[in-house]
């Protein structure tokens, strides 16, 4: 009977895996796919007169005037709207959506299959 020999590899544990860090590109285009999202700089601004979003994307470089504006409305409405600035410029914020153009704000109603909640967790 041959010996088997113990490898380093079966003392290890491999069913822990690495905890993931939130892709945010991902659950953009999810959130796009399967929820209810506005995008643009009119649009989001209609919609935010009327009816507050749960959460807002802003590009890194957004103008700061656009920005300031969407705070005012925001502090009207109490702070209840989450705003997260994205990294990206709005190239890479349209590209994440799977557009061929800049997208310098995004509005979310409903999230439909996306993780962009745990941002939300994630900041505080």
């Amino acid at each position: 009977m041959a010996k088997k020999s113990k490898n380093i590899s079966d003392s290890i544990d491999l069913s822990r895996k690495k905890k993931k860090e939130l892709d945010v590109e991902t659950n953009i285009k999810v959130a796009y796919k399967t929820g209810k999202i506005l995008f643009g700089k009119s649009q989001v601004l209609r919609q935010l007169r009327q009816k507050p979003f749960k959460m807002m994307i802003i590009a890194q470089n957004c103008p700061t005037d656009f920005e300031n504006q969407l705070n005012y409305y925001n502090s009207l409405q109490g702070n209840s709207i989450f705003i997260y600035k994205y990294k990206g410029s709005s190239w890479e914020l349209g590209l994440a959506m799977g557009k061929p153009y800049m997208i310098s704000v995004i509005g979310i109603n409903e999230f439909g299959d996306s993780a962009l909640l745990s941002l939300k967790t994630k900041e505080q």
